[in-house]
């Protein structure tokens, strides 16, 4: 039977994967821009580990422009000097910038300049206006007046009191003053823009600002703006001010990633202008704060920097605005540190009852370890003992093995012996015999009573049995005498001979101790056995016992 899904079965299967395709991007996304946020905050670290080297080329330079101040008393080249230090002052350090613009307003006065005497006033509302000063500088603006204003000095005017109601509108951040001075600050900006020069680098910044202030329209300023920074060099202020602006723009958008973009990119150029009057770093590090936790070391560290170039600059403003961000970081960071501190105190009890076990675990394989080398030392002593018994074991056998043949040659000497008595029996057997049938008595007596053969069996013997007494107990000569005096010592008869005194005691150690006995077998009379016993046995160191240490020789 065929079946069809339905149409609600096919719509859940599409929509599980377009949930699953959506998902897929979106972490495909996340990733993305954790890796961009990561490299482009490499960038800034970069720069920010040579922050020193900048500044420390800016006051070279300060210095050498102080150099030249000192060594000059024209009035006009003064006041220029005062002007290039006030602009290297401006962005580096707020009292400096002031004295500066005090210096140059004196001279201006004493000497009756009003161009660089109206300036001086222009700079210091732009100081008042960077310091949060907002109504002094209003009054220095007012004392001036638009119409008292040089001609050369009236962009000037419009752009200072275009910053003094910005700063105002967003210091203020509220429904009734924000848009009164919202709406001035685009009065002036209105005003300076027929002023401006289009070939400036700065002006596509500032026509950016105009379609934001006056025309609202945000998608042209950002053109105006990407316009600014690809003419700007990096190294200018008006870089950082146009990239700070365009990172707000792409902010309106939600567009996150440009967004880390250009504020990273405006707190490099704060960087490399040496401005300690900044805002994007702390801003980067308010962003990072809220939607990067793991950048949170990141963005504590980047609110101190602010921190000391506010202090650094002695910008009032920028310092309250930092202290009232870094309660809330500092607590979220402490929450961040107690939650990794719970962390590591488990951490650290998992490594303390892991390091217990593994103590415990060291502790029983030393202890295994020492047993086995215990077992090791027992085994190599039996090894060693094996081994020697082994050797001695090869040497009794060897000697075992040469006993067995010499044994061999004594029964091979017991049977030649046994045969020739038997075949020599069997002789004087037939003798007798013929010599009875020939009735020669006499002859067979006389025969018979010869000593001859007597003497002939005794000598074969004797020879036969020293060889195979010697071959077994290779020793006995040396050993027989040990049991001697010095004085008593027997002499030797020869390579595989015995003397009748060493013949005797080899019977005897044999077991053969009774004098008859060792008479019958050397075919000597007992009283001959007996004298060469008690001849020998007063010899002996110990005659008591001398027999019995005789048969213990040779073992």
């Amino acid at each position: 039977m065929i079946t069809f899904a339905s149409d609600t079965e096919i719509t859940g299967n599409m929509n599980k994967r377009v949930f699953t395709l959506m998902l897929f991007f979106l972490l495909a996304a996340a990733a993305q821009a954790q890796t961009q946020t990561e490299k482009i905050l490499r960038g800034l670290d970069e720069v920010l580990a040579r922050k020193d080297q900048y500044t420390n080329e800016k006051l070279q330079h300060i210095q050498l422009l102080k150099s030249y101040l000192s060594t000059t008393s024209d009035p006009k080249m003064r006041l220029q000097i005062y002007q290039q230090l006030y602009d290297q002052y401006y962005v580096l350090n707020y009292d400096s910038a002031a004295a500066c613009v005090n210096n140059s307003y004196r001279l201006a006065e004493k000497i009756g300049d009003n161009y660089y005497s109206q300036l001086s006033r222009l700079e210091k509302a732009e100081l008042y206006s960077i310091a949060g000063l907002y109504s002094e500088a209003e009054d220095l603006l007012d004392s001036i007046g638009d119409r008292g204003v040089e001609p050369a000095l009236q962009l000037r005017n419009y752009i200072v009191r275009f910053r003094l109601y910005s700063y105002w509108a967003n210091y203020c951040s509220n429904e009734l003053f924000s848009p009164k001075y919202s709406d001035m600050a685009s009065a002036y900006l209105r005003k300076a823009m027929p002023l401006m020069d289009k070939r400036a680098p700065e002006y596509d910044y500032y026509k950016g600002e105009y379609e934001v202030y006056v025309e609202k329209d945000d998608v042209k300023a950002r053109h105006y703006y990407l316009k600014a920074i690809k003419r700007l060099p990096r190294a200018s202020r008006y870089y950082a001010m146009t990239a700070f602006a365009l990172a707000l723009n792409y902010l309106g958008t939600k567009d996150t990633l440009h967004y880390e973009k250009y504020l990273v990119e405006a707190s490099c150029s704060d960087v490399i202008c040496t401005t300690k009057e900044n805002l994007a770093l702390q801003n980067l590090a308010t962003y990072l704060f809220k939607y990067h936790k793991d950048q949170i070391n990141n963005a504590v560290r980047y609110i101190n920097i602010s921190m000391d170039d506010a202090k650094s600059y002695n910008a009032r403003l920028r310092i309250l605005e930092i202290s009232q961000k870094l309660p809330t970081i500092v607590s979220s960071y402490e929450s961040i540190l107690k939650q990794r501190n719970s962390i590591l105190t488990l951490i650290n009890v998992a490594v303390a009852l892991l390091a217990i076990l593994l103590m415990s675990a060291i502790y029983y394989i030393f202890k295994q370890n020492k047993k086995m080398a215990l077992q090791r030392r027992q085994l190599a002593d039996n090894y060693q003992k094996l081994s020697v018994l082994n050797s001695q074991l090869g040497t009794d056998n060897t000697e075992l093995l040469n006993t067995n043949i010499k044994r061999d040659r004594l029964v091979k000497l017991y049977i030649d012996l046994c045969a020739k008595f038997i075949s020599r029996l069997n002789n004087y057997t037939k003798l007798v015999r013929r010599k009875i049938i020939a009735n020669q008595v006499k002859d067979l007596l006389s025969t018979v009573s010869s000593s001859r053969l007597s003497e002939e069996d005794a000598t074969t013997f004797r020879t036969n049995f020293d060889k195979c007494f010697l071959a077994l107990y290779p020793t006995f000569k040396t050993e027989l005498n040990g049991l001697l005096t010095d004085d008593g010592q027997l002499d030797d008869p020869g390579e595989d001979k015995l003397s009748n005194e060493q013949r005797i005691y080899a019977l005897i150690r044999l077991g053969v101790k009774e004098s008859s006995e060792i008479a019958s077998v050397l075919f000597f009379s007992p009283q001959t056995i007996y004298n060469y016993r008690s001849s020998v046995k007063k010899k002996a160191k110990d005659k008591e016992d001398f027999d019995t240490q005789v048969g213990k020789i040779c073992v």
